[in-house]
């Protein structure tokens, strides 16, 4: 599938933690082969959702490598190689790049709040260590305007795809979109999936979400693809409580749902500001029972 395809549910996996606070590989290989089974249009692995930045080097290195061996070149592979400096970033960039991923994509260094110099340094040096599409992610942590973003695709070389999740990012994806840029080769959305279906009006060419409900995510765009946007706009609104959900516990909930789907084992995650308690549960096993009929991907 060439860069040009690239549409739709692009699935982040959570990273699976054993009793032992160790990543679990068995039970991440099963986490993306669901993704695959579910159809999604790709997998970007370690990011937010994935607790990147309470990952050590190594288990970065993990979460990019099983899901380039599981997928086996079924689906592209974005991995992430944001970092908090250039060399570290060039490091996991090159990595990624060696293991057969098919993208990377970063964030600007997210600890402190870079001028747009550093920041064009910062892609330039990421860009010059691979040879594989870069992607921007324009999150709130450092918020690059359309014109900084257009500077950056048109002048280096493999910066080419943008997470735009930039709030209002509806706003931030259509004024981005309108530039017409032609080192732009796609804008896709966050968030979650919550304003996937306005994304998508304003020229997102995919969401890119935390995978539990990556199946029915994939379905509600291929709905709207082929132009039957009433049964995609039903589907949508009986998944939405989910990604509400999502959005207000955190990870928790969305391991809480893969275990409900057979692929996890725990709910164990390392930003648990706040554990899931029994009104949690009780709202999740409200929602669980609501959507389940709606669900395709069934173990």
């Amino acid at each position: 599938m060439g860069q040009e395809e690239w549409r739709g549910s692009f699935a982040i996996p959570m990273t699976p933690f054993d009793e032992k606070d160790r990543i679990d590989e068995d039970v991440l290989a099963a986490e993306i082969e669901f993704c695959i089974e579910s159809g999604v249009g790709g997998i970007v692995t370690p990011v937010m959702v994935s607790e990147f930045r309470l990952l050590s080097e190594e288990e970065r290195r993990i979460m990019i490598r099983v899901p380039v061996e599981v997928s086996a070149g079924r689906v592209p592979i974005i991995a992430n190689c944001a970092a908090v400096n250039i060399p570290l970033a060039v490091s996991y960039a090159r990595y990624a790049n060696e293991v057969g991923a098919d993208a990377v994509i970063a964030m600007p260094p997210y600890i402190h709040r870079p001028d747009f110099e550093t920041i064009f340094a910062y892609y330039k040096a990421i860009s010059d260590a691979v040879d594989i599409p870069v992607w921007i992610q324009n999150a709130g942590v450092v918020a690059l305007s359309p014109d900084q973003i257009v500077t950056l695709c048109t002048e280096i070389e493999h910066v080419s795809w943008v997470k735009e999740e930039v709030m209002p990012s509806t706003h931030s994806i259509g004024a981005l979109v309108k530039k017409k840029c032609p080192a732009i080769k796609g804008v896709m959305g966050g968030a979650g999936g919550r304003y996937m279906i306005t994304e998508r009006a304003r020229g997102s060419k995919g969401v890119v979400h935390a995978c539990q409900f990556c199946d029915v995510i994939q379905r509600i765009w291929e709905l709207l693809d082929e132009g039957k946007e009433d049964e995609a706009g039903d589907l949508f609104e009986h998944v939405l409580p989910g990604l509400v959900l999502e959005g207000l516990m955190g990870m928790a909930f969305a391991k809480e749902i893969m275990i409900r789907r057979g692929v996890f084992k725990n709910h164990r995650v390392r930003t648990l500001a706040h554990p899931l308690d029994e009104d949690d549960m009780r709202e999740i096993d409200r929602v669980w029972e609501r959507i389940q009929p709606y669900l395709i991907w069934h173990k």
